[in-house]
């Protein structure tokens, strides 16, 4: 008798671990595990880079959107730290700015030949700078190449007395006020816009 009631206490407390859903459960589960598919396909696809077709993406073009027009000032950041004459000119943009409907930025990057200042010349001329004034050798002696690869573009070169000045591009040359107000001019100049 001792044995039987030890089966049957045995039996007894063994719970049942079989889950049993419920048929809303079951939708639930389903919906979930759809969604959790196609979120992994959707991250497969982005992670991959590409939607499935082939080809080469779009460009992205920058634009304007204020629709004003855009002086810019660039130079290598070495050379640029160096010089009395940048802070005037920067100065002049932001004077011309606050005279009339004028954007002005600034880029100054380290670039200490003209192969490195290339890029970022064509690139503020693709930003649609208008007027690009560049400080620094490397800057201004890049200004001739790019004047010839962006011809709506006006390039102006920032230059101390005795560094070479490029061909066929504006150069500036004086004390930091003389230089500053030429900017200045330069820069109340830019056609309202590009033709």
């Amino acid at each position: 008798m001792r044995l039987d009631r030890a089966r049957h206490i045995t039996r007894q407390e063994k719970p049942d671990m079989t889950f049993h859903p419920t048929p809303r459960r079951r939708w639930a589960l389903g919906l979930a595990a759809a969604l959790i598919l196609a979120g992994i396909g959707v991250g497969m696809v982005l992670a991959s880079g590409t939607d499935g077709k082939t080809g080469p993406s779009a460009a992205i073009s920058p634009s304007n959107v204020s629709g004003r027009r855009t002086a810019c000032l660039t130079g290598d950041t070495a050379e640029v730290t160096s010089r009395t004459d940048a802070s005037a000119v920067w100065s002049a943009l932001q004077d011309a700015s606050r005279q009339s409907q004028l954007n002005v930025q600034q880029l100054f990057v380290p670039a200490a030949t003209t192969d490195q200042a290339l890029p970022y010349l064509a690139g503020l001329s693709a930003q649609h700078c208008d007027l690009v004034v560049a400080i620094g050798p490397a800057f201004t002696q890049a200004l001739e190449t790019a004047a010839e690869a962006n011809p709506r573009t006006r390039f102006v070169a920032v230059t101390t007395d005795g560094q070479p000045t490029p061909d066929g591009v504006v150069t500036v040359t004086g004390s930091d006020n003389e230089k500053a107000a030429e900017i200045r001019r330069r820069a109340l100049e830019i056609p309202a816009s590009r033709t």
